[in-house]
C-alpha cells in the first residue's frame, strides 16, 4: 500500500534461476538470495510430476504454460507480447532436450539500480489484494486478481517496464517486490548487469524434495532470515519522499473488502477511480522529481527511528496487556508505569505538556511545516503511545482514598493500554522468539501458510511445515513439482 524509491548499489550480487545457460538480455527477474533463485533453476519439465500430468510443461518460474492473454497496460494500451519463454511454441510441447538440468546465474549491476519498491507481499499471486497496488493503482486495471499464465506475471512486468520507459521518463530501472524472498523485475539485463557466474543444477546435485512446501526447506530457511530486512545495505530506501495510501485522510473504501484474516486488511478494490488516479499521479510526480545523481537517499532513516520506538515500548506494552497479576492491583501497576516513564516526569512539579514533549523527543524531533510524511507519521505514533502511558500513570497516581473507585481507576488504565495495543498491532507481538536449530518461525508466505499460522506463528521443523495452506485465498495454483493443489 506504499511505494518507495529504492537504490541497489553497484556490485551487489543478484541471482536468476532458469532452464537455460544463455546470457539473459532483456526483462527478467532477479533474487537477492541464491536459494530463492534456485527454486527456478530447473528444466521446463517439472521434477517428479504426477503420472497424469507428466507431459505438461512449466515455464521459468515453475508455473504451467498456457495461452498468453492480452493485457491492457495503463488502462487502455493493449499488449500482445509472447509468453515468458518467447522462443517456445504455446501449449504442451516436447523440450529440445529431455534434460532435468537448470541453471543458476549470478549477475552484478555495473551501476546503481534505481527501482520502485511496491511494499507488502506484492509478488504474491493471490486473491487477497497483494496485486492491487500494481494492477489497480500503477496499471489502472479493474482487478487485482491473478490471471493468465504465471498469474499474468510476464504481462504485468512488461506493462510496468513500459511505464518506466514512457510515463516515468526512464528514471526507474525496475520494480522491487517481495514474494517469499525479495526480488527485482529488471527491465533490461543487458543495460544494467554483467554476469559473474553460472552453474548447472540437476536432480543429482542436491535438489530437494519440495512436496507440500514451495521452494523447499533451504529456501524457507533463507527467506525467514530476512524478516527484519534484506540486510547488508543491499537496498536503500528514500524515506523522505514516498507515497502511501494511508496518508490520504479522505480515502474511502480501503478497509471494505473480502480478505479473510484475523484482523482487518486493506485493499484497493473499493477505492474510487478518482482517488486511485490522484494517488497514481502522486507516484509519477515522486518518480519524476527524484534526482538520482544525488546519492543520498533521504536525510533520515525513519525506519531506524521507528524501530527504536518499537524496541523501547513493545515488551512493556505486551507485559501490561497480558500479565494478569500486574493488571489486577493498583500499586504494582502504578509502580511499573512510574518506572517506565521515569525519565520524563518531574514529580516536584508535574507538567503534562512537558512530560509528553520529553517522551516523544527521546527519538523524534519536533514537527516543522516542511516535515516529510515519515516524520509526521512516526511523531504521531510516538505521541499517541506517550500520551496514553502518561495518562494511565496520572490516573493511577492521582490522590484518592482507598475506595471502590480505585478499582475503577485500574479498569480505566487497563482499558487505555488495551486500546493502544489493539491500535498498534505490532508484529513483534507475534514473533516466535528464538527457534531451535533447524526450525523456523513459520508464518504465511505465499503460497503456503494457514490462517492459524497468521494468527499464532510457531517454530516449526521441516516436516511440521509441510502441507500448510489456505491463507492466501484462491490465488494461482501451486507449481506442479510442489505436490499440492493449494488447499489447506
Amino acid at each position: 500500500m506504499s511505494q518507495f524509491l529504492a537504490l541497489v548499489p553497484a556490485g551487489t550480487q543478484l541471482y536468476h534461476g532458469t532452464y537455460k545457460p544463455d546470457l539473459i538480455q532483456d526483462m527478467e527477474w532477479l533474487a537477492f538470495e541464491p536459494e530463492h533463485a534456485s527454486v527456478f533453476a530447473h528444466s521446463r519439465r517439472p521434477v517428479n510430476p504426477p503420472p497424469d500430468r507428466e507431459d505438461e510443461l512449466v515455464d521459468d518460474e515453475g508455473y504451467e504454460l498456457g495461452q498468453p492473454q492480452a493485457r491492457l497496460c495503463h488502462g487502455g494500451v493493449s499488449t500482445s507480447h509472447p509468453s515468458h519463454n518467447q522462443e517456445q511454441p504455446v501449449g504442451p510441447q516436447v523440450p529440445d532436450q529431455d534434460s532435468a538440468t537448470g541453471y543458476l546465474h549470478t549477475y552484478v549491476p555495473t551501476h546503481d539500480l534505481h527501482l520502485l519498491y511496491v511494499d507488502g507481499l506484492s509478488a504474491g499471486k493471490t486473491s487477497n489484494g497483494t496485486l492491487d497496488a500494481q494492477d489497480m493503482l500503477l496499471l489502472n486495471m479493474s482487478s487485482g486478481h491473478p490471471h493468465g499464465p504465471m498469474g499474468g506475471e510476464y504481462e504485468r512486468a512488461k506493462c510496468m517496464c513500459d511505464l518506466a520507459s514512457t510515463l516515468w521518463d526512464g528514471k526507474i530501472d525496475g520494480i522491487l517486490r517481495m514474494e517469499g524472498g525479495f526480488e527485482i523485475i529488471l527491465c533490461d539485463f543487458a543495460k544494467h548487469l554483467v554476469r559473474a557466474d553460472v552453474i548447472a543444477f540437476t536432480e543429482h546435485n542436491g535438489r530437494e524434495n519440495r512436496s507440500g512446501m514451495f521452494g523447499g526447506w533451504s529456501y524457507m530457511k533463507a527467506i525467514t532470515k530476512r524478516y527484519d530486512g534484506i540486510g547488508g545495505e543491499r537496498v536503500r530506501l528514500d524515506y523522505d519522499d514516498f507515497v502511501s495510501v494511508f496518508a490520504y485522510p479522505d480515502l474511502e473504501g480501503l478497509f471494505i473488502n473480502d480478505v479473510q484474516s484475523d484482523y482487518i486488511m486493506p485493499r484497493l478494490q473499493n477505492v474510487s477511480a478518482a482517488d486511485l488516479s490522484l494517488i497514481r499521479d502522486d507516484i509519477t510526480s515522486m518518480i519524476l522529481r527524484k534526482d538520482w545523481d544525488n546519492k543520498t537517499m533521504g536525510s533520515t532513516n525513519w525506519q531506524s527511528v521507528a524501530d527504536m520506538v518499537v524496541i523501547r515500548y513493545s515488551s512493556p506494552l505486551h507485559y501490561l496487556h497480558t500479565n494478569k497479576q500486574i493488571r489486577a492491583e493498583k500499586e504494582p501497576l502504578e509502580a511499573y508505569l512510574a518506572k517506565l516513564m521515569l525519565p520524563f516526569v518531574d514529580y516536584t512539579t508535574r507538567n503534562a505538556a512537558l512530560e509528553l514533549h520529553r517522551c516523544v523527543a527521546q527519538f523524534i524531533p519536533p514537527i516543522s511545516p516542511s516535515a516529510v510524511i515519515a516524520h509526521t507519521t512516526v511523531h504521531a505514533i510516538a505521541n499517541h503511545i506517550c500520551q496514553t502511558l502518561l495518562t494511565a500513570l496520572s490516573i493511577l497516581s492521582a490522590p484518592t482514598p482507598h475506595t471502590p473507585s480505585t478499582t475503577i481507576h485500574v479498569s480505566h488504565t487497563i482499558e487505555l493500554i488495551d486500546e493502544l495495543v489493539e491500535y498498534l498491532q505490532w508484529t513483534t507481538w507475534k514473533q516466535c522468539g528464538t527457534c531451535p536449530e533447524e526450525e523456523i518461525c513459520y508464518i504465511p508466505i505465499w503460497p503456503v501458510g494457514s490462517h492459524e499460522d497468521h494468527k499464532s506463528p510457531w517454530c516449526r521443523s521441516e516436516n511440521a511445515a509441510r502441507g500448510r495452506f489456505g491463507y492466501w485465498g484462491l490465488g494461482l495454483r501451486l507449481p506442479l513439482e510442489y505436490g499440492d493443489d493449494g488447499n489447506e
